[in-house]
């Protein structure tokens, strides 16, 4: 039992470092931890796992680190519960349904839409530097009473109209987490504080509500169609992966106010162009 336990003990470390480039560069955790799992475990492991299995075990993982960072923002008071239910009522029943499509999708398809994905958000990553990095407007000053007041004392005013355009992009958010288990918290973070212009800090706090509530389901929809057939889930994976996120989780802010989170982004943004490249070769390769 403690052999298949600690089998693949050297996840544990590699999973904190994830933790704390994702949290540090505000880039969902399952954008590093699906490549790794297609591409690196048949190389290091000697296990090849199918990209449909990659995808739910990155979501496993960030459920878990997701709502350990979620529990902070909600003590400092950073998140607006408004804003996230007009997403949620959207992005949850789009992901869970999609989610079982996933299923029934080629898995050569599921590891290009990854790799393009990767792409796609390399790109969004490498414009937001050259524009000097997402910056929204303060919030801190304003008529009237404000809209939230955070654990230390700090007041914000902002204003926030869903309308059409929100259910499209909250929709969009669930497609993308059904079938690649990527995308919403970079949608979530991109809307509210380019296009509504939200404080930073209220912006990351509901984002991280907004993927975490969209994750959860999208990942007992995958749990339940792997108990239902013949694919196997790699209980050992999650077994040194979620401690390992949940502890980063709570040490990322810490870590956080000493690193460079947009020069981070732009390294970031040429590995995931190798890897969203290499991705879209293999889906191709297989399609062949």
């Amino acid at each position: 039992m403690l052999e298949y336990v600690f089998e693949y003990w050297w996840m544990l470390p590699v999973a904190f470092c994830v933790c704390l480039m994702a949290t540090s560069s505000s880039v969902e955790g399952a954008v590093f931890f699906s490549p790794i799992f297609i591409l690196l475990f048949p190389l290091i492991a000697g296990v090849s796992i199918t990209p449909i299995e990659a995808v739910f075990l990155a979501l496993s993982i960030e459920v878990f680190g997701f709502g350990s960072a979620l529990l902070g923002y909600l003590q400092r008071r950073l998140v607006d519960v408004y804003i996230a239910k007009r997403v949620l009522v959207v992005s949850i029943p789009v992901a869970m349904g999609f989610g079982f499509l996933a299923h029934r999708v080629p898995s050569h398809l599921i590891m290009g839409l990854l790799g393009v994905m990767m792409i796609l958000l390399s790109g969004t990553v490498l414009l937001t530097y050259l524009k000097g990095g997402m910056h929204g407007q303060e919030g801190t000053e304003g008529e009237g009473p404000p809209n939230r007041v955070d654990a230390l004392g700090r007041r914000y005013w902002y204003t926030y109209n869903h309308g059409p355009f929100g259910v499209a992009w909250s929709a969009l958010g669930g497609v993308l987490v059904g079938f690649t288990g990527i995308g919403i918290g970079e949608l979530t973070t991109t809307n509210l504080i380019a296009r509504h212009r939200l404080p930073v800090r209220v912006a990351v706090g509901t984002g991280i509500l907004i993927v975490f509530a969209t994750v959860l389901p999208a990942t007992l929809v995958h749990a339940y169609v792997f108990s239902t057939g013949e694919m196997s889930i790699h209980w050992n994976v999650l077994f040194m992966t979620i401690p390992a996120v949940a502890f980063g989780g709570q040490v990322s802010p810490f870590i956080n106010n000493r690193v460079d989170g947009e020069k981070m982004k732009l390294f970031l943004a040429f590995v995931f162009i190798f890897v969203g490249s290499l991705l879209l070769w293999r889906a191709l390769w297989n399609s062949a």
